[in-house]
């Protein structure tokens, strides 16, 4: 294993297939390293799993569901979320 240092980070090399490879610079940004896209998918799933915990939670509740639908109705028309 290559461990590389630089001024505050160590670097360590990983090995992934091509297709992965490939995957992750098409998500790359101008400027951006492969570490910065691993982490912001990380990140993003992250956040997922945390909205995969309320899927069904309204499912039962009739009321609450058409509140809850009303509100995000409502927000994406304040900040134009496209649906």
């Amino acid at each position: 294993m290559r461990v590389m240092k630089s001024e505050r980070r160590t670097y360590r090399s990983i090995l992934v297939t091509r297709e992965v490879y490939e995957k992750l610079r098409s998500l790359r940004k101008s400027g951006e390293s492969f570490s910065d896209v691993i982490n912001d998918l990380m990140h993003k799933k992250a956040s997922n799993l945390g909205l995969r915990r309320l899927e069904g939670i309204l499912a039962d509740d009739k009321e609450a569901l058409s509140v809850f639908e009303e509100g995000v109705e409502a927000a994406s028309k304040h900040f134009r979320w496209v649906r």
